[in-house]
């Protein structure tokens, strides 16, 4: 038996245009695969810090933002580049102060969560194939 898995197909070169991402699940492991400009890159699905899909993320350029607390991911190396935003948004309404003190809590707790580079994931295409190694 090797020791190295083999590439798995994961997708097809036609179904993620450029600036896209398809969440795909391979070996058990949540994977996201992006399109950048006809280079495909594969990462890691979840997001360390709290766990979202970062296929439901915007894409700009080679950046993914997450969609729960825009923690910012290089696609191409799967490099954190920004620190989660856990601020309230300006313009939102106050809170009951039961809600508040609890949602204070979770704050505290949510910033003690560590937030690390994604996994990344060897990518080959043949043809309209997208395969890979996880």
């Amino acid at each position: 038996m090797s020791q190295h898995q083999d590439y798995v197909e994961a997708g097809k070169v036609s179904e993620i245009s450029n600036g896209q991402m398809k969440h795909v699940e391979i070996n058990g492991k949540e994977i996201v695969i992006a399109n950048l400009h006809g280079k495909f890159y594969a990462f890691a699905e979840r997001c360390g810090h709290m766990n979202a899909r970062l296929s439901h993320g915007n894409v700009n350029q080679n950046i993914v933002t997450c969609p729960f607390h825009a923690a910012k991911f290089d696609i191409t190396s799967g490099k954190k580049i920004g620190e989660p935003v856990l601020e309230l948004l300006p313009g939102m309404e106050p809170l009951p102060p039961t809600w508040q003190k609890y949602m204070e809590s979770v704050g505290k707790e949510m910033s003690n969560i560590k937030t690390y580079d994604q996994e990344t994931y060897e990518v080959k295409v043949v043809g309209d194939i997208v395969k890979i190694r996880a």
